[in-house]
């Protein structure tokens, strides 16, 4: 993209590369290959799952270019001390080399020349004019007449062009204008009206996230703020995907709890054991962070996705346990503190047998036995192991938490009814105060 030629290859890895490599694993060593003949050799991975942008894209604003140069710069070295992160790139898109014409224009009035006549002499001889057309297969084709390749490849060619005076003389270009060869201009970028600089890069996810290098491009651009407040920032690719996505799925757990709860309601006729079902939700995070923290994998979307999905299985048990309970003290067979310490004991085949089949089926996918995906690794590892650590904690956590609720219950009955009797006590008070004045104001008989 910095040089004059860019190539692209791409590798595709063998089905026995596919379930025995790690393809971060083979990118890594591709990385480490060496090339000093290339301006710039850089290695990127396409696996399956939705397309998203860079790990690292930050978009820098400013109507001041050399505090918007000075910030891009800071912060590209900042991010490059930074273990994981690499190829980072400024999307300063720079054109090919220009050649100036500087004319001498005093010169070339002497000889009869203008403008116009130097600058149809090297288009002539750089692009061609077409002079005639001829008939080649019954076809008719321009003839255009312009200098070989070989006589224009260096500026000094340029000086040995001839330019026809008003008296006919064949007048050497490099008499009469100077050739200077420059850098091509830039594109000139904006965002908002102002100019723009955007820095990109990747992230190897086992040494550091997307999210920790933003986090870190954030700081970093914070301190330097205070220098230059003109400066603006503002994330795309995986950042700005990641912000929009973790709104939608925030939405989407929202809905499904509130669905799940509205069900159990219905089912339970009852607002206060539903809660107690979904209490057993946050049960699921404990074997999750743990999955995902001792297989070295970060908490992507699609393994948030995974948890929302586990919100809905992870209830089971709960309802097969409140369900027992709620039977249990229906019959009037047994206290409740006999019911809480038998519930698990006696429905423990049934909590775990119903887990175990769904965590079978999620085992051999989230390890990639048989074949492996991507997409579907990091969803099903999240269920299995929040589905396990769930179902266990549940079948000490509903007991507990049944009991909890029926004693917040008693205190919040007893609170009531205090209140009831202290608002009653005056009440009584001013009646038997009346009555007693009523009885002091009936006038008395007198009997004779």
């Amino acid at each position: 993209k910095e040089g004059d030629n860019l190539g692209i290859l791409i590798m595709y890895a063998s089905q026995y590369a596919k379930y025995n490599i790690d393809y971060r694993v083979i990118v890594e060593k591709l990385r480490q290959i060496k090339m000093p003949e290339f301006t710039s050799l850089e290695f990127e991975e396409q696996v399956n799952g939705p397309p998203v942008g860079a790990a690292i894209n930050a978009t820098f604003r400013s109507n001041n270019l050399n505090h918007l140069n000075t910030v891009v710069e800071n912060l590209k070295g900042e991010l490059a001390k930074l273990p994981g992160v690499y190829d980072l790139k400024i999307d300063d898109v720079i054109g090919d080399d220009e050649v100036f014409v500087h004319v001498d224009y005093r010169l070339a009035d002497q000889l009869g020349l203008s403008v116009s006549d130097v600058g149809n002499t090297i288009r002539t001889a750089l692009s061609g004019t077409i002079v005639s057309d001829v008939v080649l297969d019954n076809k008719e084709v321009n003839l255009n007449v312009k200098i070989a390749n070989l006589d224009r490849e260096t500026i000094d060619d340029l000086n040995d062009l001839k330019v026809m005076d008003r008296r006919g003389n064949l007048v050497p270009l490099g008499r009469i204008a100077k050739f200077e060869k420059r850098p091509g201009t830039p594109q000139i970028k904006r965002f908002d009206y102002k100019r723009a600089r955007t820095l990109t890069g990747s992230v190897e996810t086992q040494k550091v996230t997307s999210i920790e290098a933003n986090a870190l491009l954030q700081n970093k651009f914070s301190e330097l703020r205070q220098q230059y407040p003109d400066v603006s920032l503002v994330f795309g690719g995986q950042q700005e995907s990641t912000n929009e996505s973790m709104e939608s799925l925030a939405a989407a757990m929202a809905l499904a709890l509130l669905a799940i709860f509205c069900l159990m309601v219905f089912v339970f006729n009852s607002y206060l054991s539903p809660l107690i079902i979904m209490s057993t939700i946050p049960l699921g995070l404990v074997g999750f962070s743990v999955a995902f923290y001792f297989h070295g994998r970060p908490v992507s979307f699609l393994a948030m996705i995974g948890m929302v999905g586990l919100a809905g299985i992870i209830v089971n048990s709960g309802i097969v346990l409140i369900s027992f309970i709620e039977q249990m003290r229906a019959e009037g067979k047994m206290t409740l503190e006999e019911i809480l310490v038998k519930s698990s004991g006696v429905r423990l085949r049934a909590v775990v047998v119903t887990s175990l089949t769904t965590v079978s089926g999620l085992f051999p996918t989230a390890y990639g036995i048989g074949g492996s995906d991507s997409m579907l690794v990091p969803m099903t590892l999240a269920m299995a192991w929040g589905l396990t650590s769930g179902t266990l904690l549940t079948l000490l956590w509903i007991p507990c938490a049944y009991a909890i609720l029926e004693d917040f219950k008693e205190w919040t009955a007893r609170l009531f009814q205090k209140k009831a009797v202290a608002a009653e006590a005056p009440v009584l008070a001013a009646g038997g105060a009346h009555a007693h004045r009523e009885e002091e104001e009936r006038p008395r008989e007198i009997s004779g």
